[in-house]
Parts: C-alpha cells; sequence; structure tokens
C-alpha cells in the first residue's frame, strides 16, 4: 500500500482583515474590465471621508470589546497615490496602530508602481504584505487589457516586495481578452515560483460601463464559461497547493448591487464550492490512475462542506474511483492523506 501526502492549506488568519476601499485613487489608466464601484460597493469620494468612517467603525469595533485588526487598504492603487495622500494614509494607520486599534496593515497595488523607497516606508510604518493585481503574465493579454505594464515588469515587482521583507499576495485573473486555461495555468505556475505566501483568482466578468462591455457587445470578446472556469481554476488550486500555498479568493465578491450590472462572464453562487470540490476530485482520480485502487483517505475537517460538490455532482465520480463512507475520515489536519494499493 502507498499512502500520498497532499498539502492542503486554510487560510485561517486568527486576525481579522477590515478592508477600507479606495475606488480608482491613484489609478493612472482604467482597464478594460474595471469596475471599482460596482465591486467594492463603494461610491467615488475624497480619501478623507473615507479614512474617518474606518476611524469611527474601527473604535466602535474596539467598544464591542474587538482585539485590534489587520487593516488592508484595497481598490485604485495604494502606492500611487499622491504624495501628500500617501503621507496622509501612513500618518493615519501609524495613529491607529499607536491607538492600539490596528496590529498591523496591508495594501493592494499595481505591480508598476512598486519600488524599494515606497515599501521600505510602508514597512517602517507597519506595512507587513503587499498584494499585487498580477492580473496574467502573459504580454499579449495585458495589452489587450490596457494594464499597461509586461510580464516582466510584473516578475520585477514580485522581487521587490519580497526584497522589501514583505508577505507577497498574487492577484490572479483568468479569462481576459486572449487569455486560455493553458495560460492561467502558466500564470499560476509563475506565481507559485514566485516565493508568494497566498493568491486570489478573480475570474473576469463583463460589467456594464467598461471597455470590456463594449467589446463584449461587440462581439469581440466571449468571456469563459462557468464550466472552464471551474476546470481551469481546480488546476490551479491544485499547482498553489502542492506547494503549501492557499488560495484565499475565488470568484469577485457579491457586493450589493452588483448583479445586476454583471453582463455575462462566469457567475455562480456556488463557484468557490465547485472549484475546490473539483480540485478534490481530481486528486483522488490522479492518485487511483497512478497507483491503483482506494484503499483510505483522510480528509481536512475544513473540506466537509465541498468534498462531494454543489448537490452532489461530483458524488458518482468519487464513487467510481471507490470512495465511500468505510474509505474514508476526517482529520484536523492541513493535509490530505490518499492510500492506494495494486
Amino acid at each position: 500500500m502507498k499512502t500520498l501526502v497532499h498539502p492542503w492549506p486554510v487560510h485561517g488568519k486568527n486576525t481579522r482583515i477590515v478592508p477600507v476601499f479606495l475606488p480608482f485613487a491613484g489609478c493612472r489608466t482604467r482597464c478594460i474590465y474595471c469596475a471599482q464601484t460596482l465591486q467594492t460597493g463603494k461610491a467615488l469620494q475624497g480619501v478623507r471621508p473615507v479614512l474617518d468612517e474606518a476611524l469611527s467603525m474601527l473604535r466602535a469595533r474596539r467598544r464591542r470589546g474587538l482585539p485590534p485588526c489587520e487593516l488592508a487598504f484595497y481598490g485604485g492603487t495604494f502606492t500611487a497615490l499622491e504624495s501628500s495622500t500617501f503621507e496622509l494614509c501612513l500618518q493615519w494607520v501609524g495613529n491607529l496602530m499607536q491607538e492600539g486599534l490596528v496590529a498591523s496593515w496591508r495594501c493592494s497595488t499595481r505591480p508598476d508602481c512598486v519600488d524599494g523607497s515606497i515599501l521600505a516606508d510602508m514597512r517602517a510604518c507597519g506595512c507587513t504584505t503587499v498584494e499585487l493585481g498580477i492580473q496574467t503574465f502573459v504580454d499579449h493579454v495585458l495589452e489587450r487589457s490596457l494594464r499597461g505594464y509586461t510580464s516582466a515588469v510584473a516578475c520585477e515587482a514580485m522581487e521587490c516586495v519580497l526584497g522589501a521583507g514583505l508577505a507577497l499576495g498574487v492577484q490572479l485573473l483568468p479569462g481576459l481578452p486572449g487569455h486560455t486555461q493553458r495560460d492561467f495555468v502558466d500564470d499560476v505556475r509563475k506565481a507559485v515560483a514566485s516565493g508568494c505566501s497566498f493568491m486570489r483568482f478573480y475570474p473576469c466578468l463583463v460589467v456594464e460601463g467598461t471597455g470590456l462591455a463594449k467589446l463584449y457587445r461587440e462581439g469581440r470578446y466571449v468571456p469563459w464559461s462557468v464550466d472552464t472556469t471551474i476546470d481551469a481554476l481546480s488546476e490551479g488550486i491544485l499547482l498553489a497547493h502542492e506547494k503549501n500555498i492557499p488560495v484565499i479568493r475565488l470568484g469577485v465578491a457579491v457586493e450589493q448591487g452588483f448583479e445586476e450590472h454583471v453582463l455575462a462572464g462566469p457567475r455562480d453562487l456556488n463557484l468557490g464550492t465547485r472549484i475546490l470540490s473539483l480540485a478534490l476530485l481530481k486528486l483522488v482520480q490522479g492518485d487511483v490512475a497512478r497507483y491503483g485502487r482506494l484503499v483510505h483517505l483522510e480528509l481536512p475537517c475544513a473540506v466537509q462542506g465541498y468534498l462531494y460538490g454543489h448537490r452532489r455532482e461530483n458524488a458518482a465520480l468519487l464513487a467510481k474511483a471507490g470512495l465511500d463512507r468505510t474509505r474514508m475520515s476526517w482529520i484536523d489536519a492541513n493535509e490530505i492523506r490518499i492510500s492506494c494499493a495494486q
């Protein structure tokens, strides 16, 4: 009998992440797919009102007896803010840390808007993590999506973040114009090789008011189907988990009023569950095909909710691979153990 052990990392930070959304702030260009105000549920406004609102919320958390959180600057391009606004944000978050409202903070930004000096200043003010909106490493896809940088710039940015002593998060956006399933798998491989700490996968949607919506209406862009997305992202999950890298987001979060503006794309309220379920199925099927019949399967308790898939869509294939309740057990671990025999 042979037992295969596969990492299955679960993102379970003890510190709550509280987002501060700055839609389009610092953005030098408008990417073809971008609709940040709809995606975040936040209207355009100045940075100061956003910070004041966040401060009130953080103090309310403390009054409820909640511990210090990790703050996250999302939306826009944080490291490309005007210098006065950037300094305001650093001073503001530094004050929050002194007040004991915030334990640390992170930001998301573009790969062409980071350098060693900016990152050093951020780290000195308590920043621990930078998430880069890489989207893809395929140059012609980046060009068609109006991203304004190349894959070489993206790779340099990842090295810069890690060189500054910060944790690196990589955000990928599968399904952009000209992007294939094979491209996405290669993107994940490059992100994994970079030494990132975690990833997020945001399948591309066609949202009203974007350049992508115009292409879609003209018949010049066809979004990925739900099935294609589930298949591709399940492969990405397996590649990331093989190196013990968690994928902490699958799909765009649902905000009030957002759904009515989505024209097309792989939208499914159970998308994350279906992706993770298919990844599990592929893992079991792969080991059974290589090493023989399934003898026993040990699974982390964290996967109980999606082992068989949405509405048990993968139950028959798991049974065909030899899985039944007598051959499985739940364990308190971040790994999957598959025992097979000829």
